[in-house]
Parts: C-alpha cells; sequence; structure tokens
C-alpha cells in the first residue's frame, strides 16, 4: 500500500511496518529496513535458512565498473528488464540539494527519455531505473549505476521480486553479454528476501547478509569511495561465494590449500563449474546444495572476505 503519503511493507519475518513516504523511494526503502532490524527477525531469518525457506527476490552486482560510461550502463540496465520481460515505469538520477544542514543526497524521478539525454549530455552520472508493480513495494525491479560520488563506490547492481530458481538463465545471459562489451574485475548473482535487502546488500549497507557464517559489517569497508578501503575484491579476495560468481585471472590464482583456486574448482565435484565468458572473466556456477561447503572451505582457507567462523553452539541450559 502507498497512499496519502504512507508507506507499507511486509519483510521476512512477517512484520508489517508503515513509515510517512517523502517520495524517494531509496528513503522509503531504508527506513523499512532499519524499522524491521532487531533481534526477532535476525532469528527468524536464520531459522529460515536452517530450514530451507525459499528466497524470493534474486540480484546481481558488477564491482568496479569506472571504465563503463553511463550511457553503456543505461543500456545494460534496458537489457536487464528487457531479459526479466519488465519496462522501466520511471528512472532517477542522484544530484545534490541543499538542506537544512548543508547539501543534502536526493534522487530526481524523470522519464527514462529523459535520463538518457542527460546522460547524453553529460549533466548525470549516477542514476537508477525502476520498474513499480502494484503489489509490490517499493518496486518490483531496479538496476542502478553508482559512481564514487553521493557516499558510494563505483558498482552497478539490478534486482527484481523474482526466485532466482525463475530467473537464473535470463540473468546470466545479461552478464554474459555485459561483459563481453564491458571491463570490470568482479561480480556476483545471489538471492534474497525482499528487494529491498538486495539493493542494499550489493552496497554491502545496513548490515544485510545472505548466510549464517558471513559477518554483515566487513564487505563496505573494503570498497573504496566513502570508505576508503582497499578494494581486495578485485582480485586478491572473494567477498563470499554464491551461486554465480564473475572473476578474472587473478582470482583464479589465489592460493587455497596449496594450489590455485581455478584447479582447485575442477580438481574434484561438488566445487561448481568454471567457463570462461570472455578475455579476462569466468563465471564460476555453484549449485545451492553446494553453497555451504564451498563457502565453508573457502573461508577456513581466509580467501572469503565476508567469511566468520561459525560460533561454537552454547550448551543447553538444565532447569534448576
Amino acid at each position: 500500500m502507498k497512499t496519502e503519503g504512507f508507506f507499507s511493507d511486509m519483510n521476512e519475518s512477517g512484520i508489517l511496518v508503515f513509515t510517512v513516504s517523502d517520495a524517494s523511494y531509496v528513503r522509503e526503502c531504508d527506513w523499512i529496513v532499519r524499522l524491521n532490524r532487531n533481534k526477532t527477525c535476525s532469528r527468524i531469518s536464520e531459522l529460515n535458512d536452517r530450514i530451507g525457506v525459499r528466497y524470493m527476490c534474486t540480484g546481481l552486482a558488477l564491482y568496479d565498473t569506472d571504465e563503463i560510461t553511463p550511457l553503456e550502463a543505461c543500456l545494460a540496465g534496458e537489457s536487464f528488464f528487457d531479459a526479466i520481460g519488465e519496462r522501466v515505469t520511471i528512472a532517477g538520477y542522484y544530484t545534490y540539494t541543499h538542506g537544512e544542514n548543508g547539501f543534502d543526497i536526493d534522487l530526481i524521478e524523470i522519464p527514462l527519455a529523459d535520463l538518457k539525454s542527460k546522460i547524453i549530455s553529460k549533466e548525470v552520472t549516477a542514476f537508477r531505473l525502476f520498474s513499480e508493480r502494484i503489489g509490490h513495494s517499493p518496486w518490483f525491479a531496479s538496476f542502478g549505476y553508482m559512481t564514487d560520488e553521493f557516499g558510494s563506490f563505483h558498482h552497478m547492481d539490478a534486482h527484481c521480486a523474482t526466485p532466482i530458481d525463475d530467473i537464473y538463465g535470463k540473468l546470466v545471459g545479461v552478464v554474459e553479454e555485459v561483459s563481453k562489451n564491458n571491463r570490470y574485475p568482479y561480480g556476483i548473482v545471489y538471492d534474497a528476501n525482499t528487494v529491498s535487502e538486495a539493493f542494499y546488500y550489493a552496497q554491502g549497507e545496513n548490515l544485510i547478509k545472505l548466510f549464517p557464517y558471513e559477518d554483515s559489517s566487513r564487505f563496505n569497508k573494503e570498497t573504496p569511495g566513502r570508505f576508503k578501503g582497499e578494494g581486495r575484491y578485485r582480485g586478491d579476495l572473494l567477498r563470499m561465494v554464491y551461486p554465480c560468481n564473475m572473476i578474472n585471472e587473478q582470482h583464479l590464482r589465489i592460493k587455497i590449500v596449496g594450489i590455485s583456486l581455478g584447479e582447485w574448482i575442477v580438481n574434484e565435484r561438488g566445487r561448481g563449474s568454471l567457463r570462461k565468458i570472455c578475455n579476462d572473466l569466468w563465471l564460476w556456477e555453484v549449485g545451492k546444495d553446494e553453497l555451504e561447503g564451498v563457502n565453508k572451505s573457502c573461508g577456513e582457507a581466509g580467501i572469503l572476505l565476508a567469511w566468520k567462523s561459525p560460533s561454537a553452539a552454547k550448551p543447553a541450559r538444565k532447569l534448576p
């Protein structure tokens, strides 16, 4: 429901939150995540992981995309919406506006055609494309291109309210098309409970995690831009291991148990499949039944940025 200045959303734990809408989707999304983040939600989310609850949204993130121009990114965004069979209903670009305490970051909504005109005239750098649907809030699908302005870092992200199993092949097709025409060193395809989670996870914001053995605070500290991180995901480490990982030759040379990661992947079954998609980029695909074991092996080998060793189970307290 979004009417008369009110906004509502239900998160994965079933908690319904109402907030006042300021017509800025990014801000609405932020409030939902902040208000729903509590210990009860975390426990239910972990329970969902254990019992195998099906995630309902899919996300895609490409990192260090500074060699991709805004126009090339916009074309990639349109390809994403074409692939999932949706149309762009509204677009928006980021800008600074004068606020009470100085400058605020704002998202100005405009039609897609107007956004492309502003991109061509170099008036716009960072932007988002949205597909809205009745019954889906804050949106059904989104594509974003961010730079090191506006408190962010160079990356592209896309997500939609469709389970990964239903859309995986189409997303991989988008990844292959974008990868053949543009350069970037690292990317991931993942599933999430909500589009809000998928949106924030791409940036490493709002303490969103997809795995119970993931430290949700580590990735954004590694990003350049506002956090001035080292960006070791470019080739020295991986963030985590996901259903689809776009990795480069440097990643394949990472050492794990005395051999290169590339050798380790193909040496045994149960570690996914590896195939080249362009000159310096490979697609490492890992089945859902293999993900936990692969993450555990890579995490214990020290090659995952966000890996957190599972805490030892606490002994049950005896009743008096």
